[in-house]
């Protein structure tokens, strides 16, 4: 019975670390992507209040997900 359970814990453990490992990839490709949505929204001079808002949006979601990498 105690083998079982620790066949358990190992079976846990490893979807723990693919959780991870996926966690960590998909913060790098929303980083990717928001870099090159950043791209699009900002070009060029004469931004609109809402272009503005929407890079500071873009600017603080990257730094959330910095953080995230980073603290892995």
């Amino acid at each position: 019975f105690a083998g079982c359970l620790s066949h358990v814990r190992i079976e846990a453990m490893n979807t723990a670390t693919q959780n991870s490992s996926q966690i960590f990839e998909d913060l790098k490709a929303r980083k990717a992507h928001l870099i090159a949505v950043l791209k699009l929204v900002d070009t060029g001079t004469g931004k609109s209040t809402m272009q503005k808002l929407t890079i500071t949006a873009i600017k603080a979601e990257m730094g959330f997900i910095e953080h995230k990498l980073k603290k892995r």
